[in-house]
């Protein structure tokens, strides 16, 4: 896949987030989407496909602690 730019797909992520919930706020969703981009698993996907796999596992009923790595991979 193609490196987006930060601000392309910040852009993508947030108009993403947007279609998966409309009751979110532009800024709130720019914000999520920064968060989304800062995660080591989720900033390397598509925009989209991030934000799709991060309601799919919110959704999920016994979900997992969803964070960063206490300590960067070498």
């Amino acid at each position: 896949m193609e490196k987006l730019p930060q601000s392309v797909w910040l852009e993508r992520c947030t108009h993403r987030i947007l279609e998966v919930d409309g009751e979110i706020a532009a800024d709130e969703a720019r914000r999520i989407a920064r968060d989304i981009k800062a995660f080591e698993r989720t900033g390397v996907m598509a925009p989209e496909a991030a934000v799709d796999f991060v309601a799919a596992e919110l959704s999920r009923p016994s979900r997992g602690r969803f964070e960063r790595r206490a300590r960067p991979r070498n």
